[in-house]
């Protein structure tokens, strides 16, 4: 009997731990969804600069669009079918950087997601390398 009585009490003990953490998992959800405002010191030269995204055989344009303070959009340039046939996660991964970019401040703080974080990972590269004629500090 006193081994139910511990039993019971073990198991709605750990379902009320389960639901602060699926709440404060929650907060937490909503918290980065926030937009919050900017603090990056870097400053850009307004405009749009390209970089090499070297895929197998298929070289491509990454633009990237920046105003004074905010990398505003990153795009590529005339991408061919093949390539998007080839790399399917390589429009999944810019739509998401370009989401992540209305939030961060930085470059740095993008986070790779899901299937998609080696590409991810060669997108960010490729912004790098045409943010370095950008920047102005």
């Amino acid at each position: 009997m006193i081994v139910f009585v511990i039993i019971l009490i073990t198991m709605f003990r750990g379902k009320d731990s389960d639901d602060t953490s699926d709440s404060a998992r929650s907060i937490a959800t909503s918290a980065q969804t926030d937009p919050s405002p900017k603090t990056d010191e870097t400053h850009y030269t307004p405009g749009t600069y390209s970089s090499s995204l070297v895929l197998g055989e298929n070289t491509l344009s990454v633009m990237v669009t920046v105003d004074e303070d905010y990398i505003t959009d990153v795009s590529f340039k005339q991408v061919d079918e093949t390539v998007t046939t080839m790399y399917p996660l390589l429009e999944t991964a810019l739509e998401d950087i370009n989401t992540q970019l209305h939030y961060i401040s930085s470059v740095d703080d993008i986070t790779p997601s899901g299937d998609s974080t080696y590409t991810t990972r060669l997108i960010i590269d490729s912004i790098r390398n045409a943010l370095k004629d950008a920047v102005i500090n």
